[in-house]
């Protein structure tokens, strides 16, 4: 691990550190563990950060196309959980009115947490697809993940699926894809969801990009 990668690496820790932090001094004030899941959601949102950094190590792996795109597959199935942290600011309606300060700063400070890990993981990725092709290549391909990204945000969200049911219940999985696209009754909010998550995702990305070196590596 380089040195930027270990601050970095350093810098997320103390950021994860400061959010439980914040749950644990709500638990000692209130008794209540209500918010205790936000520990389990920064966990998942942290898997894909480090697929892609694990990922942006491997050398060897960059060469070989199909176990590259197995990976990323994996790492696309887990990638909604980190924005999804921002929709746990829902949860707010729940805010005790003693604790009107805490609850916003110590749910925004996971949401900012989750978002910090997917835009990074993001950038690991967009590294890795301009090793592989080209920047061209690596944007048209990024543009792809952040809708698909706003659409694993709604079924986390509203239709309560976890990335790795994919696997356990495959069918059961696809025909609610389908009837959340196809049923007016729900398009409406999944397009919304989709579309606004996915655009905000992709602003923030080119936003973030000029703080990137990439170049493409020598063949």
């Amino acid at each position: 691990m380089n040195l930027h990668s270990y601050k970095l690496s350093h810098f997320l820790a103390i950021n994860s550190l400061f959010c439980i932090l914040l749950l644990l001094f709500r638990v000692y004030v209130t008794g209540s563990l209500f918010y205790s899941f936000l520990i389990w959601n920064l966990f998942l949102a942290a898997i894909p950060y480090w697929i892609s950094l694990a990922l942006s190590k491997t050398i060897w792996l960059k060469k070989q196309t199909l176990i590259l795109l197995a990976i990323l597959g994996v790492w696309l199935l887990f990638l909604p959980n980190a924005p999804y942290l921002i929709t746990d600011l829902m949860h707010l309606r729940h805010a005790k009115s003693s604790l009107s300060w805490l609850d916003p700063f110590m749910l925004f400070a996971f949401a900012w947490n989750g978002l910090i890990l997917g835009l990074l993981s993001m950038h690991h990725v967009f590294q890795i697809l301009t090793y592989k092709w080209n920047s061209v290549v690596a944007k048209r391909l990024l543009f792809i993940v952040v809708f698909l990204c706003g659409f694993g945000i709604y079924l986390g969200r509203f239709q309560r699926w976890n990335s790795w049911e994919l696997f356990s219940d495959p069918i059961i999985l696809l025909k609610d894809c389908l009837d959340s696209i196809s049923n007016p009754i729900y398009r409406t909010r999944t397009l919304g969801i989709t579309v606004g998550f996915g655009v905000f995702l992709w602003i923030l990305f080119l936003t973030t990009t000029s703080f990137f070196s990439i170049k493409k590596a020598p063949q």
